[in-house]
């Protein structure tokens, strides 16, 4: 039998509901120790419309940088209530996500993308091909002043063009060691940092039991194949018009520009030459490699590596 009050509630209406969709998640990742990094990074969708603020990102419990409230997209974050599926705008938005470190640890990122994406899910950045197997992730990479993370080997070089007698920024150096191939991108001053794990040790798997005929570990070295991506005519500056920016932002050029679009470097052994598209070098474990050209000691060009970008 039917009470007074369950009648009351069987004439109550539902509550309106509302969804929210969140259009863009960015798990971004530490290509020296591929790991997700998760704190200390500022990122913004930037709109080419002109007068429009950058939008910051808000960072979840799981580490992913979601944006939300971006301009053009309202329809795509609520959507009807009454509806399974996204309603779409009439065409694809595009945004510039421009990321930067407050710890000093990556070089900031700008990179471009069309909103909605044509996938649910966090965003996968264009693959990088190193480590061998990485799926497609926001890559970061290392900044010079990055202190070097514990068992991580560390190359570096001051790039400098031969001809201009300048830094050689936004070059992309390639280590290739062991099988792999690792990256690192130079900064504003030329000045570039690969961070990487060691390979492993084969002394660790010597003797029974296993370590007991390792002998010194120190004194393992291993052979570096070294090649640069220089072409400062093919960089793309996503963020280079915009006025409302600051100039560090505006001076970033794409990471896909950076990584895909340069030409081969030349680079000098020996200040005589001839130059070569691969540098050799030997790394040696428990010490940082400097990659120079020759013996060069000069107030110009101490300790830099030589190199001719392509034209």
């Amino acid at each position: 039998m039917a009470t007074a009050s369950s009648g009351v509630f069987q004439n109550l209406a539902p509550l309106e509901t509302q969804r929210i969709f969140t259009p863009l998640g960015i798990r971004f990742w530490d290509f020296a120790q591929d790991r997700t990094v998760e704190d200390g990074l500022a990122a913004y969708a930037v709109s080419p419309v002109p007068g429009l603020d950058p939008i910051p990102a808000t960072r979840t419990a799981s580490g992913i940088y979601a944006f939300q409230g971006l301009p053009g997209l309202r329809e795509v974050e609520y959507p009807p209530s009454n509806s399974n599926s996204l309603t779409s705008p009439p065409r694809a938005v595009p945004f510039v996500i421009f990321a930067y470190d407050l710890l000093d640890r990556y070089l900031p990122q700008a990179f471009t993308l069309e909103l909605p994406l044509p996938y649910r899910g966090i965003f996968l950045s264009n693959e990088v091909t190193s480590p061998p197997g990485a799926a497609a992730r926001a890559y970061l990479f290392s900044a010079p002043t990055r202190a070097v993370p514990s068992g991580c080997a560390a190359i570096r070089a001051q790039l400098w063009d031969k001809a201009a007698n300048a830094p050689v920024k936004f070059a992309a150096l390639q280590v290739s060691i062991a099988g792999n191939r690792w990256t690192g991108i130079s900064d504003q001053n030329g000045a570039v940092a690969v961070l990487f794990p060691y390979p492993p040790l084969d002394q660790l798997s010597l003797g029974s039991p296993p370590g007991s005929g390792q002998g010194n570990i120190y004194n393992t070295t291993w052979p570096v194949s070294v090649q640069i991506q220089s072409q400062p005519s093919h960089l793309k500056f996503p963020l280079g018009v915009m006025t409302n920016l600051p100039v560090s932002w505006m001076a970033t050029p794409s990471l896909k520009s950076v990584l895909n679009d340069q030409g081969s470097a030349t680079i000098w052994n020996t200040e005589a030459g001839p130059p070569a598209v691969t540098f050799s070098a030997t790394l040696p474990y428990g010490a940082e490699l400097v990659l120079r050209t020759g013996a060069i000691v000069t107030e110009k060009f101490s300790g830099s590596l030589l190199i001719t970008p392509a034209p």
